[in-house]
């Protein structure tokens, strides 16, 4: 098989034994999703061998695969809704980027520059779960290239749709959460991250942008428990989105009016609009080039 012809992955791809541990039971589930979806891979691997990158971006990444067979951006998604939406987010933001006369993001992560100092903004694959988009912004502490904050985000009809947003989970998470609030001049980073989205969207000449709600995001099993908690509700609620099937998100950084704004935090806030006005500078320049 060459890179450029593709086949639906073996389970032992996804799921290779690490040592002593097995992950048999993960390879059963994959292979039984796979049988009850045969229909539809068949129709999948005619769909990606007619675009020969995509069929080379399948096979360096089996895991991109398996939302055919599962989840796909929101647990409502019927089998046919699903594999519509995956043709499209594999094929949109590529052939936008070779419309732009940019390298794809698998070649060469696209980064926008420090939004605070030692910490970058990248534009790149998602390297964790597929089934939350295959698109990713990436918060990065410069020195080391830590992963610190995590937005995956996808495209559903003619929106872009934010599918996750996750935080640190590490010793001394808190309180790096603390500094970078600090550093953003008050803005949380979760909500920095939304308002990245919101100038990326902008950038990418998109007019609608839409949050998943807490109920359709496909981990929310995992919201509840002890190792990740997330609010989408709140987090959309509060970057001043509007709740209908998704919550529909402004495109627009919100800026209150100075006169509004209590005389000792003023200057916080010109900071605060400063940064996200010349983030977005930084993706329309970069994304131009």
């Amino acid at each position: 098989m060459t890179d450029n012809f593709y086949q639906w992955p073996d389970p032992m791809r996804l799921y290779p034994d690490q040592g002593k541990k097995s992950y048999r039971l993960k390879r059963f589930r994959f292979h039984l999703r796979s049988l009850l979806h045969q229909g539809n891979i068949k129709r999948f691997e005619q769909f990606i061998n007619q675009h020969p990158t995509l069929a080379g971006l399948l096979n360096s990444r089996p895991s991109f695969s398996y939302p055919l067979a599962h989840r796909f951006l929101d647990k409502r998604f019927s089998t046919k809704q699903r594999f519509a939406a995956i043709c499209e987010n594999l094929r949109f933001l590529p052939e936008k980027f070779t419309a732009l006369g940019l390298p794809q993001l698998w070649e060469k992560e696209m980064c926008f520059g420090e939004v605070i100092e030692d910490f970058e903004l990248y534009l790149c694959l998602n390297y964790h779960q597929a089934m939350e988009g295959y698109w990713a912004l990436e918060l990065r502490y410069k020195p080391t290239r830590q992963l610190i904050y995590l937005l995956t985000f996808g495209k559903v009809e003619q929106s872009l749709l934010i599918a996750v947003i996750q935080g640190p989970n590490f010793e001394g998470s808190k309180e790096l959460v603390k500094v970078l609030t600090k550093k953003c001049h008050g803005l949380r980073p979760a909500y920095l991250m939304v308002e990245a989205m919101k100038a990326l969207t902008n950038a990418l000449g998109y007019d609608k942008l839409l949050g998943i709600r807490h109920k359709y995001q496909n981990k929310s099993r995992l919201v509840q428990s002890k190792c990740y908690v997330v609010d989408y509700d709140a987090i959309f609620a509060e970057s001043e989105g509007e709740l209908k099937d998704y919550w529909a998100l402004p495109v627009q950084f919100a800026m209150k009016d100075m006169d509004s704004i209590p005389s000792n935090k003023r200057s916080m806030y010109r900071k605060r609009y400063a940064m996200l006005e010349q983030l977005q500078a930084n993706m329309k320049q970069t994304l131009q080039h």
